[in-house]
This record gives C-alpha cells, sequence and structure tokens, in this order.
C-alpha cells in the first residue's frame, strides 16, 4: 500500500508538471484584476502573473471551505452530544423497566406459588 501511494504521487506530480510546462507561457503572463462592487471603489491589484493569481485563488477556495467545514463540525457535535443524552436517558429508562419486570415477575410468582399451595 505504501508503495501504491508513493506511486499515486510521482504520478500526480508528474502530470502537474507537464500542465505546467505545456502552459508556462499562460501562467507567467502578467494580469492585473480589478475587482468592482457597487458600495466599494473599484480596486486593482498590481500585474501578477497568472501562476500567482490561480495560486492564490486556489488558496482562498481553500481557506472558505475549510471555514466553512469547521462550523459544519461545530454543529454536529452539538447533534452527537444531544443524541448521545438521550441514548443515555433510554438506557436509564430501560434499566428502570427492567427492574419493574423484574418486581412483577417476582410478584406473580409468589402469587402462583401461594394458588398452588
Amino acid at each position: 500500500m505504501k508503495k501504491f501511494k508513493i506511486g499515486l504521487i510521482i504520478v500526480i506530480l508528474a502530470v502537474f508538471g507537464l500542465f505546467v510546462l505545456q502552459n508556462l507561457q499562460f501562467l507567467l503572463e502578467k494580469k492585473s484584476i480589478t475587482l468592482n462592487l457597487f458600495f466599494v471603489r473599484a480596486y486593482s491589484t498590481p500585474e501578477l502573473p497568472m501562476g500567482v493569481i490561480l495560486l492564490i485563488s486556489f488558496l482562498a477556495g481553500f481557506l472558505i471551505a475549510y471555514i466553512v467545514a469547521l462550523f459544519e463540525r461545530f454543529s454536529l457535535k452539538n447533534i452527537i452530544k444531544a443524541l448521545n443524552y438521550t441514548i443515555e436517558s433510554n438506557i436509564e429508562k430501560i434499566a428502570e423497566l427492567k427492574n419493574e419486570v423484574s418486581s412483577i415477575k417476582k410478584e406473580v410468582s409468589s402469587v402462583q406459588k401461594e394458588q398452588k399451595q
């Protein structure tokens, strides 16, 4: 399995390297991005290579996805706590009912013994 992982990583890096080599001219082309929102004055970035812009976009998307997943994890943790509390209360209720059933069985068996005699 370890050799498979290493081989897979090598294949992925080779494909990535091939992509970079075939698109080197595009990735090194300098561009400026302008952000124009209605309520904010237009912001323009300095001229950066397209590869850097793509890398920044990728990292921003990764960060946003991580933050969204983090909030989801916190909400799921609260749900798990509530469900564990429900499980514990149900286990206690089952124990109480088992005790009640055993006491009723004892009463019934004692009544049956008295009726036989």
